[in-house]
C-alpha cells in the first residue's frame, strides 16, 4: 500500500513533465533492473524448476500485458485529470479481483466484505461524475481521467487475481520477475510503434525520483505476492489496493488539488470500503 501510493504519486507528477509512456517505461526498467540483480545473485536456485516456468509463461505474459495496459491508462488519466480522482478508481481494482476469486478460487466473502463492495461501487459513481453539471445543464458529464481510471481498474483487477495462481507454485520472486519482463517488452514495442525517443530529459535529482518510483513499484509487487502465498486474496488484496489513501494525501499536500463535495464523499466511500473488506 505504501509503495504503490508513493510510486503512483511520483509517476503522476512525472507524467505531466514528460511523456506518460516514457514515464512508465523507465519506472518499469528501474524496477526490473533491481529484480535482475537479485535474479543473478540467486540464479542457480531460481532456475531449478524450468517446468513450472514454462507452464505458467502464458499466464505471466498476460499479466505483463495487463500491467502495461493498466499503467498506460492510469498515467494517461493522471495527465488529463486529477490524481485524487483517478487514483481511487484504479485502486478499486479489488472489485474485479473479488469477483474472479469468488468464481475461480471458491473463496466466500463475509458480510463485511459484501458491504465493502457496495461502498466501493457507490464511491466510484460519486467520484466519477460532476453532480453540479447535472443540475446546471441537465447532462451528466464524465470527468477527465475517469475512463482511463476504469480501464486501469479492470486491467489491474484481473492482474492481481492472476498473480495468485503462479505465485503459489513458483514463489513470489519469479512470478513478479517474469511478468515484469513481459511488461517491459510490451512497453518497449509501444514506444517503437509510436516512434518516440527513449531518452528522458530530466535533471539528475528528478531522474533519481523517477527511478525510485519504479523501485517502489516492483517492491510492492514482491510484497503482494509474498502475502498471497499464505493468506486469502480477500485479506491481502484489499489492503494493498488501499494505496489511494497515500496518493490522495500527497496530491492534496503538494499539488493543492481541490474536490467537489460529491467527490469527497466518493473518496471516503471507496477508502472505507477498501478498509472494511480487509477486517
Amino acid at each position: 500500500m505504501l509503495g504503490w501510493g508513493l510510486s503512483d504519486f511520483l509517476g503522476a507528477v512525472f507524467s505531466r513533465k514528460i511523456s506518460y509512456l516514457l514515464t512508465i517505461f523507465w519506472m518499469q526498467i528501474a524496477g526490473f533492473s533491481f529484480a535482475l540483480i537479485y535474479f543473478f545473485i540467486n540464479f542457480s536456485s531460481l532456475t531449478s524448476d524450468i517446468t513450472n516456468i514454462l507452464k505458467f509463461a502464458p499466464i505471466l505474459a498476460v499479466c505483463g500485458f495487463l500491467n502495461a495496459a493498466g499503467y498506460l491508462a492510469f498515467f494517461k488519466g493522471f495527465k488529463n485529470g486529477q490524481i485524487s480522482l483517478v487514483s481511487p478508481i484504479g485502486g478499486s481494482a479489488i472489485l474485479i479481483t473479488v469477483i474472479f476469486s469468488l468464481i475461480f478460487l471458491n473463496e466466500n466473502p463475509q458480510s463485511n466484505q459484501i458491504m465493502a463492495i457496495i461502498l466501493i461501487i457507490s464511491g466510484i459513481v460519486l467520484i466519477s461524475i460532476d453532480i453540479k453539471e447535472l443540475f446546471k445543464i441537465k447532462k451528466l458529464n464524465i470527468l477527465p481521467g475517469v475512463k482511463e481510471g476504469l480501464v486501469a481498474m479492470f486491467c489491474w483487477g484481473i492482474l492481481i487475481f492472476l498473480l495468485t495462481i503462479p505465485s503459489r507454485t513458483m514463489g513470489w520472486f519469479l512470478t513478479v520477475f517474469i511478468s515484469r519482463l513481459f511488461t517491459v517488452l510490451f512497453l518497449f514495442f509501444a514506444i517503437i510503434i509510436k516512434k518516440q525517443e527513449f531518452k528522458v530529459n530530466l535533471r539528475p535529482p528528478f531522474l533519481i525520483l523517477l527511478l525510485t518510483a519504479g523501485l517502489l513499484d516492483v517492491i510492492s509487487f514482491f510484497a503482494y505476492t509474498i502475502g498471497i502465498r499464505g493468506e486469502s486474496v480477500f485479506i491481502v488484496a484489499p489492503i494493498a489496493t488501499s494505496y489511494p489513501i497515500i496518493t490522495i494525501i500527497l496530491a492534496k499536500i503538494f499539488l493543492k488539488e481541490k474536490f467537489v463535495f460529491n467527490q469527497i464523499l466518493g473518496i471516503i466511500s471507496v477508502i472505507a470500503g477498501l478498509i472494511l473488506i480487509s477486517i
